[in-house]
């Protein structure tokens, strides 16, 4: 008679350990096609071996070893980032198409040709062609030379179904 609440609380157990797990559980790009044409560490011109540039009300300042990299994606419809982070900042252009852009409150705006966003750091997000034609991107990133990877794989939000 003892073993089964034992049973009980093992499965019990299990489907808990199960359901955190599961929402835990990173959401992948689906149909995306991503090319890295090039990642370059930047000439430090600051003694931390960080850049400092300003000119025409722009400016660019980072501490420590700084990467960029260049990418082109293309997602044809339907597609999608899946949600994800970046470290560091993200500019994207868009050279064809329309694509929504999703962030962690389901909050969209689309942007077509021409158009251009930026995606910063610990910000999720989730970038969906929702059209009937290809989207073309270029992308630039700007990140820390000791980032492992350009994207990080984040879990859906609860409160957004967007995926």
């Amino acid at each position: 008679m003892r073993a089964m609440p034992k049973r009980v609380a093992l499965m019990l157990a299990v489907v808990i350990a199960l359901a955190v797990v599961g929402t835990a559980i990173a959401t992948m790009p689906s149909g995306i096609a991503v090319t890295t044409f090039v990642r370059a560490t930047l000439a430090a011109n600051k003694p931390n071996g960080g850049v400092k540039a300003s000119a025409d009300n722009v400016r660019l300042h980072t501490k420590g070893a700084t990467d960029v990299a260049m990418q082109t994606i293309t997602s044809p419809p339907g597609a999608s980032s899946g949600w994800h982070s970046h470290p560091g900042v993200v500019l994207v252009a868009v050279q064809s198409g329309t694509v929504t852009l999703y962030d962690q409150e389901c909050h969209t705006t689309q942007y077509g040709p021409g158009q251009a966003f930026i995606e910063v750091g610990d910000d999720l997000s989730l970038v969906r062609n929702n059209t009937t034609s290809n989207a073309v991107l270029y992308v630039t990133l700007i990140v820390p030379s000791s980032a492992t990877s350009l994207r990080i794989d984040k879990p859906q939000p609860a409160d957004c179904a967007a995926r």
